[in-house]
């Protein structure tokens, strides 16, 4: 199992590299002052500026890369964290239902609705969810993450912790006008990965459902919703993890056009401001934190997964002879 995490990382890190070379690829072609320029050690006086926290200084802003990540990224993160939430606790029981009901009418009412809902853009289910949540009914704040009335020290970034920690006497206030301001933008960005927990669950638990052990079960009396809710989806759930892990890299890139609709302070609004601006260092900064992430979590949560799923180990060991 040590093999397996140590290669794990070890894709981590060439990957790591791999983006970071390309990186420099880029600004070598645009600012290298002639061919005479040394490639090479360039790149390693670059790998030195990164791992320094050095990401550069913002051309339209003048402060510093890294500052306006650590500024940006905490409200990305905090809308991607809610909409996982909401991925998860709709899609867990929708899919076991589709997986309970395979082949009946509900089961392909789930599947198409999951195919609408991957089909839907981004953009334009915000705008309806804006018309009608916020300008029509006025249930919901149109845009932003916290209202001006409202003033709240930034500690941790994530908006709804900041509004519990603050040390003031609207905290609970603000906390739900927090909690308003992120409903929509959050139901938004779950709608894709909500349609691939509900497929993934469902395609786990319908092969998990056809093992003898459930079998056995259903031969001891339990119905087949009791078999599957108290074995099925303790065993179909690490089958979709991995594939889970990688909807950060969708989700993070349609956080971008969420936050441009919700005019949402967060990475992806700050990027796509910086390209506009055409702010090559703010760019590079924006998409190395991206991809970083992407990767590293994709990574941890493979691994996460072999080490709760015996199956997975085991084939790893018959690979290893």
């Amino acid at each position: 199992m040590l093999n397996y995490i140590l290669r794990r990382f070890n894709l981590l890190v060439t990957t790591l590299l791999v983006l970071t070379l390309l990186a420099y690829v880029l600004e070598y072609n645009l600012l290298a002052e002639g061919p005479g320029a040394d490639f090479w050690a360039g790149y390693l006086v670059f790998m030195r500026q990164l791992l320094q926290g050095d990401f550069g200084i913002s051309s339209a802003t003048g402060m510093p890369v890294l500052d306006a990540l650590n500024q940006y990224f905490p409200a990305t993160l905090e809308l991607c964290l809610a909409a996982f939430i909401i991925s998860l606790v709709v899609g867990i029981p929708v899919g076991t239902l589709a997986a309970l009901r395979q082949g009946r009418w509900q089961d392909a009412l789930i599947l198409s609705s999951t195919l609408l809902g991957y089909s839907i853009p981004v953009f334009w289910l915000g705008l309806l969810l804006v018309m009608f949540f916020s300008l029509n009914l006025g249930w919901l704040p149109v845009s932003g993450q916290l209202s001006l009335l409202y003033d709240i020290p930034t500690v941790t970034g994530f908006m709804l912790i900041d509004t519990l920690l603050a040390d003031s006497d609207y905290r609970m206030s603000a906390f739900l006008d927090a909690l308003r301001h992120l409903i929509l933008p959050a139901l938004v960005l779950s709608i894709v990965p909500t349609t691939e927990v509900i497929r993934q669950i469902r395609s786990a638990l319908v092969e998990v459902l056809k093992q003898n052990y459930i079998r056995a079960a259903l031969t001891k009396g339990l119905s087949k919703t009791q078999v599957a809710l108290r074995h099925g989806l303790r065993n179909a759930f690490p089958l979709a993890v991995p594939t889970l892990g990688l909807q950060l890299g969708p989700v993070l890139t349609s956080a971008m056009m969420t936050e441009i609709v919700f005019d949402w302070p967060g990475l992806g609004r700050w990027l796509l401001t910086s390209i506009a601006q055409q702010d090559y260092m703010a760019i590079r900064g924006g998409t190395l934190a991206i991809a970083t992430f992407t990767v590293t979590a994709s990574v941890l949560t493979d691994i996460f997964s072999t080490l709760i799923y015996p199956t997975r180990r085991k084939a790893f060991y018959v690979k290893q002879g």
